[in-house]
């Protein structure tokens, strides 16, 4: 079958060239030769050297690079769901395992006395993941119908998920 596809592909390619890109008859994958131990220290000690004498950083990082909304976003979405996971697992790991009853564990955090600030605060920050990760959900399926990749788009979008769940976010806690 496979022999079929490749005599196939080669018809159809101009030159028999195995790559269409490339428009020239030869293979697209570079050939690598098998290295000793000690031309493989000597190539690695070379490249180093290289990069040392034209000034090179070691290692690009995180700090040289611009954030933009997208990629902040992106990373947003994948904490919120993995604090919205452990949020979940939390509470039916304690349900599970710590004595006495809800109602009791209420009464308790009632005898605390905390302030409304306190309350309101965890209250938001028990809200704002869920309804972030609701509302850029919503965004990416929209995405997935192909709607929303100009980047005008892209930014309208993410500004309008950021403040949806804010607002949203406050008026849950606000209950």
């Amino acid at each position: 079958m496979s022999l079929a596809l490749r005599m196939s592909a080669r018809q159809l390619l101009p030159n028999g060239s195995f790559c269409a890109a490339a428009r020239v008859p030869h293979r697209c994958m570079a050939v690598m030769k098998p290295m000793s131990p000690e031309e493989h220290s000597i190539s690695k000690t070379e490249f180093w050297a290289k990069n040392k004498e034209l000034g090179r950083p070691i290692s690009p990082h995180l700090t040289i690079y611009k954030f933009q909304l997208t990629s902040i976003l992106s990373i947003t979405h994948r904490a919120t769901g993995l604090i919205q996971s452990a949020i979940l697992s939390g509470v039916a790991i304690g349900a599970m395992t710590l004595p006495g009853t809800y109602p009791m564990w209420l009464s308790y955090l009632q005898d605390m006395h905390l302030g409304a600030p306190i309350i309101f605060a965890a209250k938001f920050a028990l809200a704002w993941p869920v309804t972030f990760h609701l509302f850029n959900g919503c965004r990416h399926l929209a995405w997935d119908v192909g709607m929303g990749f100009k980047i005008p788009d892209l930014y309208k979008t993410g500004y309008t998920v950021v403040g949806l769940s804010v607002v949203t976010a406050l008026m849950i806690a606000m209950l």
